[in-house]
C-alpha cells in the first residue's frame, strides 16, 4: 500500500517531465482568506441566549508555479471538534490544505492534504456552508479534508469519476496506525440539469471495516431554481460492530431579484436497534432538523443571512432548540 501510496505522488512529476514548457506563462500566487461569523438568539425557555460569534477564519495562499503545477496552503482557525462546550470555545488553527496540484488533459491529482469531492459535490449545490455544513460535515459522516492523495479524472462534459488514499484520521489529527481509507466516486452533470452524484468510503482496521455511502440528486427545473435531496449511510460507526447511522437532507434554493435568495433545508438523522434492545444506540443525537431564510449579496467577496433553525431530538425526554441566526460571510 506504501509503494502504490508513492506511485501516485510520482505521478505529477511525471506528468511535468512530459508537459510541454510554456514560454509565456507567468507565475502567479494571490492570499486566500475566508471569515464565517454571525449573531444567534435562543428561541426557547431553555435556551434563550444571545451570543456573537466567529465561527470559522480561513486564511492561506494560493499559487500557480507552471500551466498544469500549482500549489495551496491553507488554515482553519476554528474549532474542528464541536462535541464539548469546552471545545467550542477554545479556537484552535490547523492546515485545512496544504498540497501541490497537478491539472492538465482532464486529469487532477492532489497530494497532501487535500479536500475530500465527498463534501464538495453537495456543498457547492447547497451553497449555504457559512450557515451551515453539508449533511456529512455536520453529523460526521466523514472528514471534509485529509492526508493523501486524490486523483478526478474528467470523462466527458458533464461525467468525472475520483478515487483516493488517504489515512483516514483528518486534518486536525496525525495518522496513528498504518490503516488507509479508500474513496470513490462519480459525478454526472447531465445536459438536463440533473447532477448526480454516488460514493464509497472503505475504511478497514483490526477489527470491524467501516463503510460509507451516499448518493446525491440535484435538479433545477429552471435557472433560478434548484432542488436537491441525499441519502447517507455510516456502517460501523468508529469501528463498532452494527452501530450504524443514516439520513437524509433535502434542500432548495430561489433566486429572486436583486441578488436576493430564499432556501430552506430539512434534515433527518437516525441510528439502528441493536439486537436485544428496544431503542436506537444512539437515540440521544438522533433527530430531524429545518434550516429556512433569507440571503442577500452585497458584494461579490460579502454576504448575509437571516434565517431560523430548529432541532427537535427523536429523544422524548430531550428539549426542542430553536434559533434565529444574522449570519455573514466575507472572502477574497
Amino acid at each position: 500500500m506504501r509503494k502504490l501510496l508513492l506511485c501516485f505522488a510520482l505521478l505529477a512529476i511525471v506528468f511535468q517531465v512530459n508537459a510541454q514548457p510554456d514560454a509565456d506563462f507567468q507565475a502567479s500566487g494571490k492570499p486566500v482568506a475566508r471569515i464565517f461569523s454571525n449573531f444567534h438568539a435562543g428561541l426557547t425557555d431553555q435556551d434563550n441566549r444571545s451570543v456573537f460569534e466567529i465561527e470559522r477564519a480561513y486564511l492561506g495562499y494560493s499559487y500557480t508555479m507552471s500551466p498544469v503545477f500549482s500549489a495551496m496552503v491553507l488554515l482553519d482557525i476554528g474549532s474542528p471538534e464541536d462535541e464539548s462546550v469546552y471545545a467550542i470555545v477554545k479556537r484552535y488553527a490547523y492546515f485545512k490544505n496544504a498540497y501541490v496540484r497537478y491539472a492538465a488533459n482532464n486529469i487532477d491529482v492532489r497530494f497532501g492534504i487535500v479536500g475530500m469531492n465527498h463534501f464538495k459535490v453537495q456543498e457547492g449545490f447547497w451553497g449555504y456552508r457559512y450557515i451551515e455544513d453539508s449533511f456529512a460535515g455536520r453529523y460526521k459522516f466523514g472528514k471534509s479534508a485529509d492526508l493523501g492523495v486524490l486523483a478526478s479524472y474528467k470523462l466527458s462534459s458533464w461525467a468525472a469519476i475520483d478515487a483516493a488514499i488517504v489515512n483516514g484520521e483528518g486534518y486536525s489529527q496525525l495518522q496513528t496506525d498504518n490503516m488507509f481509507e479508500y474513496t470513490a466516486g462519480i459525478t454526472l452533470n447531465a445536459p438536463s440539469r440533473l447532477n448526480w452524484r454516488f460514493f464509497i468510503n472503505y475504511g478497514p482496521s483490526t477489527t470491524k471495516t467501516k463503510m460509507v455511502y451516499a448518493a446525491f440528486l440535484g435538479y433545477k427545473p429552471f435557472e433560478r431554481l434548484s432542488i436537491a435531496a441525499e441519502y447517507n449511510l455510516l456502517h460501523n460507526y468508529k469501528y463498532l460492530e452494527n452501530r450504524n447511522q443514516s439520513g437524509y437532507s433535502f434542500y432548495s434554493t430561489y433566486i429572486l431579484k436583486n441578488n436576493w435568495k430564499i432556501f430552506a433545508r430539512y434534515d433527518l438523522l437516525e441510528s439502528n436497534i441493536l439486537e436485544n434492545t428496544s431503542t436506537p444506540w444512539n437515540l440521544a443525537k438522533d433527530g430531524s432538523s429545518l434550516i429556512a431564510g433569507v440571503e442577500k449579496k452585497l458584494h461579490s467577496n460579502l454576504k448575509i443571512s437571516l434565517n431560523y433553525r430548529d432541532w427537535y431530538p427523536s429523544a422524548a425526554n430531550l428539549d426542542n432548540e430553536a434559533y434565529v441566526y444574522f449570519n455573514v460571510e466575507f472572502k477574497l
